[in-house]
């Protein structure tokens, strides 16, 4: 039997309350519910500009094998990396305080882009290419660029959204 939406939210909450499958918390950082966003990373403790956050592991994904995730992690053109939590619960802000840099052939590493103090939310600039899947942005930020995509791939993303608009008509 197939669940409906409603149904799989409401076992999906069962499970998160019994279980915590996508709980996280260690001395640097934690995952909690943000209003708007979903699940978010917050900091348990200062971070200095330049400071290693944390490093972010999971499972590698052949590029020819890739079928696409809004998770995924582009390593190189060859290779995707599927985060494990906390990793995949880093949220895109178009004003980041964070950046995404690769730090071993198998893993990315969050660094503080600026002072990060306890209870801030960690956030990276997704800078995703233009295609018809990618999410309106939810970031707040006074320079949102209204999709979650690269700043370049703005004027694109508006082509794609008139153009799905019009054969939606």
């Amino acid at each position: 039997m197939e669940l409906s939406k409603k149904r799989r939210r409401k076992l999906q909450a069962q499970v998160d309350q019994d279980y915590g499958y996508r709980a996280y918390e260690d001395r640097d950082v934690y995952v909690a519910e943000i209003k708007g966003k979903g699940r978010g990373v917050i900091a348990s403790r200062q971070f200095l500009p330049g400071e290693l956050v944390i490093e972010i592991t999971g499972q590698l994904i052949a590029a020819d094998d890739y079928d696409g995730s809004t998770y995924a992690m582009n390593l190189d053109d060859a290779w995707y990396l599927e985060p494990i939590i906390p990793g995949a619960y880093i949220n895109h802000s178009c004003n980041p305080n964070c950046d995404m840099v690769q730090v071993t052939e198998v893993s990315n590493g969050l660094v503080a882009r600026c002072n990060i103090e306890p209870g801030t939310e960690l956030t990276f600039d997704y800078q995703w290419e233009a295609q018809w899947w990618i999410p309106k942005c939810c970031c707040g930020s006074k320079n949102c660029r209204g999709w979650v995509v690269a700043e370049d791939d703005v004027k694109k993303m508006k082509r794609l959204v008139s153009r799905e608009k019009r054969k939606a008509k």
